[in-house]
């Protein structure tokens, strides 16, 4: 598969990180994170704020579970 690379700026700080924390918890790169989220918003014609969102719920249900 051929790729690009591009950069964001001015993301809203605390986007990114939970973005950063997501990836963690899964543990991936926050790029491959960002990936499987495009891809994710992309195959399923849901938004992208969407996609994070489940994801995010996803996330906070996984981290109840480990308490």
């Amino acid at each position: 598969m051929e790729t690009k690379t591009i950069n964001l700026r001015d993301l809203p700080e605390e986007l990114v990180r939970r973005a950063k924390a997501c990836a963690a918890l899964h543990g991936m790169t926050l790029k491959d994170f960002v990936v499987k989220a495009l891809e994710s918003a992309t195959q399923k014609d849901i938004p992208v704020t969407s996609a994070i969102s489940l994801m995010t719920t996803a996330n906070q249900k996984k981290r109840a579970r480990a308490k």
